[in-house]
Formats: C-alpha cells, sequence, structure tokens
C-alpha cells in the first residue's frame, strides 16, 4: 500500500513548478539576449559548463538521499533519516569546497579551449560566483533530496518557484548595473535561498535534525556510498554529456551558436521536465513499495510508462510545431539555428522521456546497473561523435552527435527492466495511443509544408500560430474521447490509496 493522493500531489506541484520555471526562463533569456547579446548568453552557458566538473566532488551522495531518507521512514526510523541528510550534507560541503579550491587554477585552461582569447578577461570575472553557485546548489540538493525522501516533493517545488522568481528578480535588478557579473550574482543569491530555506523546512519533516548539521555517521558513509557508486559513474558521464556539448558547441560553433543552442535546450528541457518531474515522485514511492510489497512494483511501471506514453508524443509534436512561434516571440525573429536545434533536441528528448519511468524504477529499487550504463555509454558515444561530426559540419553537427549518443544509449535501460520484470516489448507502443501518435505525425507534416510555403512566408507570425492552435484543436479532440481522459480526472477527484 502507497499513498496514491502524496503521489498525484507531488507530481501535480512538480509540473506546476516547472510551468512557472519555465516562464521564468522565457523572460529570463528574452531580456537577456536583448540586453547582453546572443554571445554573452553563450558565454555565460560555457563558464557554468566548465565548471560542473566540480560536482564530481557529490560522490553520489545526492542520489543517495531520496532512496535512504524514504527507506527509514518507511521503517519508522526517523532518527536515521535525519542521520543520512546530515551525513550528506557534511561530506559533501567539505569535499566540493577542497575540491573547486584544487581545481579552480585549471579552469582557465578549460574555459580557453572553446572561448576566444577576447571574452576571456569576462569568463574570469564571472567564474568565482559561477563556483560558489555551484557549491551552494550540491549542499541545497542534499536538503531537497531530503524532501523527496519524505515525499515532499510538492514544498520541495514551491521552494523552487520561489528560488525561480527570486533569480529573475535579481536579474532585472542587477544586470543593466553590472552586466553579465550582476547575473553571476543573481543566481548566487538563488542559491543561498534555495539552501537555507530547503534545510529550515526540511526540519519540518525530520524533527530528529539538528539546527546546523554536525553529526556524521562513518556507518551511514558506507551504506550511502555502495549505492551511490552508481550515480557518481553517472555524474562523471554527464561531465561528458550537456558540458561537453557546450565547449564542442562553442568550439565548432562559436558563442552565438552557443547561445541559440542553450535556448533551444531550455525550451525543450524545461518543457520535457513537466513529465519528468511528475515521473520522478516514482523514486520515493517504488523505494517504500521496493521494501513492503514488491510484487506491485511491475504494474506501477506499465501505470506509468502508459500515461508518460500519453503525455509525450503531443507535446513534442506541439514543440516541433510552435517553434517558428517561439522564434519570432523569444528571439524578435526566425532564427534558423535555434528552430534546426529545436527540432534534433525535441526528438532527441522525445524518445528519451518515454525511459523516465523505466529509469525511476531502477532509482527506487536500486537497481542501477543499466542506468549506469547508458550514462557512460551516451559520454562516450558524445564525445567521440561529437568531435567526428562538430569538425565536419560545426554546431548542427555536435547536435545530432548528441541526440544520436543520447537515443541508441538511454534504450538499454528499457530493454533491461522489460526483461527483468518478463514484459513484453510489444507494450512499448500501448494500443489505446496508435491513433494519437498517428494524427500527431500528420499535424507536424501539415506544419513544415504550411511553413515552407512561399505564399505562407510573408504572413509567418499568423501562420506559425494558426499551425499551432490548429494542432491543439485537433489534439484537444482527440484527448477528450481517449479513455485517459476519464481516468485522470477520476484519479484527480477520488485520489484514492492503490
Amino acid at each position: 500500500m502507497f499513498n496514491f493522493s502524496r503521489l498525484f500531489s507531488n507530481a501535480a506541484v512538480s509540473v506546476t513548478q516547472t510551468i512557472i520555471s519555465g516562464l521564468v526562463m522565457f523572460f529570463l533569456y528574452r531580456y537577456l539576449i536583448k540586453h547582453l547579446g546572443a554571445e554573452q548568453l553563450g558565454l555565460w552557458s560555457v563558464v557554468l559548463a566548465s565548471t560542473s566538473v566540480a560536482r564530481l566532488s557529490d560522490m553520489g551522495l545526492t542520489g543517495s538521499v531520496v532512496k535512504f531518507v524514504a527507506r527509514y521512514r518507511a521503517l519508522n526510523d526517523g532518527v536515521q533519516a535525519a542521520g543520512i541528510v546530515q551525513t550528506a550534507a557534511l561530506s559533501i560541503a567539505v569535499v566540493m569546497a577542497v575540491l573547486c579550491f584544487a581545481v579552480y587554477p585549471f579552469l582557465d585552461n578549460i574555459l580557453a579551449l572553446s572561448i576566444s582569447p577576447t571574452s576571456m578577461p569576462q569568463a574570469r570575472s564571472i567564474l568565482p560566483w559561477a563556483v560558489f553557485s555551484l557549491w551552494l546548489g550540491s549542499v541545497g540538493g542534499v536538503f531537497q533530496s531530503g524532501l523527496d525522501g519524505c515525499q515532499r516533493m510538492d514544498i520541495r517545488n514551491i521552494i523552487m518557484i520561489f528560488g525561480n522568481v527570486l533569480f529573475l528578480t535579481a536579474a532585472f535588478w542587477l544586470v543593466p548595473h553590472f552586466g553579465l557579473i550582476g547575473l553571476a550574482i543573481g543566481q548566487a543569491m538563488q542559491g543561498l535561498m534555495l539552501m537555507l530555506t530547503s534545510w529550515l523546512v526540511l526540519r519540518t519533516q525530520l524533527k530528529s535534525l539538528p539546527w546546523l548539521p554536525y553529526r556524521f555517521s562513518r556507518i551511514q558513509f558506507k551504506e550511502m556510498f555502495g549505492y551511490a557508486v552508481n550515480f557518481q559513474i553517472n555524474s562523471i558521464a554527464m561531465l561528458l554529456f550537456d558540458p561537453a556539448i557546450k565547449l564542442l558547441m562553442s568550439r565548432y560553433g562559436g558563442l552565438s551558436s552557443a547561445a541559440y543552442y542553450e535556448m533551444a535546450n531550455q525550451l525543450v528541457i524545461k518543457l520535457r521536465a513537466l513529465l519528468m518531474s511528475a515521473t520522478q515522485a516514482l523514486v520515493p514511492a517504488v523505494a517504500e513499495l521496493h521494501e513492503t510489497a514488491p510484487e506491485k512494483v511491475r504494474d506501477v511501471y506499465l501505470k506509468a510508462y502508459r500515461m508518460v506514453f500519453f503525455a509525450t508524443i503531443p507535446l513534442y509534436a506541439a514543440i516541433l510545431i510552435a517553434l517558428p512561434l517561439v522564434s519570432q516571440l523569444w528571439i524578435n525573429h526566425l532564427e534558423n539555428q535555434f528552430m534546426i536545434f529545436g527540432a534534433i533536441l525535441a526528438v532527441g528528448w522525445g524518445v528519451n522521456t518515454l525511459i523516465g519511468p523505466a529509469y525511476f524504477v531502477n532509482l527506487g529499487t536500486g537497481h542501477l546497473k543499466w542506468n549506469s550504463i547508458s550514462h557512460v555509454l551516451m559520454a562516450i558515444l558524445n564525445v567521440l561523435l561529437g568531435l567526428l561530426l562538430g569538425s565536419r559540419f560545426g554546431g548542427l553537427g555536435v547536435v545530432i552527435a548528441a541526440m544520436v549518443a543520447l537515443v541508441f544509449a538511454s534504450w538499454f535501460v528499457i530493454i533491461a527492466l522489460h526483461k527483468q520484470y518478463k514484459i513484453p516489448f510489444s507494450l512499448l507502443l500501448p494500443s489505446e495511443h496508435r491513433l494519437l501518435l498517428g494524427l500527431s505525425v500528420v499535424c507536424i507534416e501539415l506544419a513544415v509544408w504550411v511553413n515552407s510555403t512561399p505564399f505562407f512566408q510573408q504572413q509567418t507570425l499568423l501562420i506559425s500560430g494558426a499551425s499551432i492552435g490548429f494542432y491543439l484543436l485537433v489534439m484537444g479532440v482527440v484527448i477528450w474521447f481517449h479513455p485517459y481522459k476519464n481516468v485522470l480526472w477520476v484519479r484527480f477527484m477520488n485520489r484514492k490509496k492503490i
């Protein structure tokens, strides 16, 4: 037995947080493009990517906190759950601080690989703030994971909403006076607020927590570290994915290409998070279920997969159709690089989103082998293909390489889980969703044809708006008569336990 009401609440607030975060990102990037320009935004993106090497020092403990806090709460042992949070926070705070000081002198060399000498002085000026923000975010991430382990993602996401609004406000206030440094200071303010607020709120959920973390348990550290090894492998692998993409993009495409990639990536990732943040609520729920009724994990996965498929197809089809409209509203013109990058990213991340339920079920049960294999394979392919295609096709080659690596590697996760639970692969395309998929493909092809027709290219804003409006109308009718509409409505109204 687990509380579906809590799972539904966590998912709903996660979606709300993602929507607000997406709106904040939209207004922030539009403001930055207007006041700083594409190259400055690209520079900021590359500097953040270079500092992410320090994330290796979290040793995968942040991900372990969710699993072990959920486990000890399921066993009604609040003292051990509190000990997990303190041990992880102290470990990450100390180790990351040491690593940041050790790595800092070498970050200039990393940046010089992808940034021109004329931009290096400005990169150096924001580097300390980027490193400080990274440290704050890593320590605060432990406390946020603690809230997730308590199955209070709703509270954690409310905190994130206020953090995003604070960052936007700080950027509007500081950027006109300090430029890119003002943006860096604003992010540090956001990180500090999130860390302190998450800790104070977590203390209301785990009553055994003191005012300040001070208790370090060697036994609990070993317990978490054994589970966290796979997370650490994933962390190392991810350094060869998103940060590597940005560094390769800057090298082979320039800072402007890096900026448009960052904007397209943020658009897709933020909308993808609408689904992933809801699906992520599976982790503490499955962790608890794995301890109390493991035979139910298979059914929970299948229900989650069908629901994710039902939401994934319309969402990513909408992204593809809306790219011209978004480009005009966000960048004030039809930017080909933004639209091409966005289309490739939408296809790649759309396929990857279907892996979400399998990935998070593995996190909840602790079976992380295939998650780690997927990350490592993805990272290696990304770098090798990125160097090969980037040198030949510039920024476009880098993005294609990244999405090929993403799709190819991530499917190992779902294949392994289906074999483990003896789930037929035919269920990967649920029969009840085939009409939805077919109509989405037709609408995408129609929108591409309309937007590429010379007759309509004089009224791009009107035609782009009409295309997405037509698609939403078609999908609205399909979803209205789809049986899953009633399933969602009943669950929303009843919020019963399963």
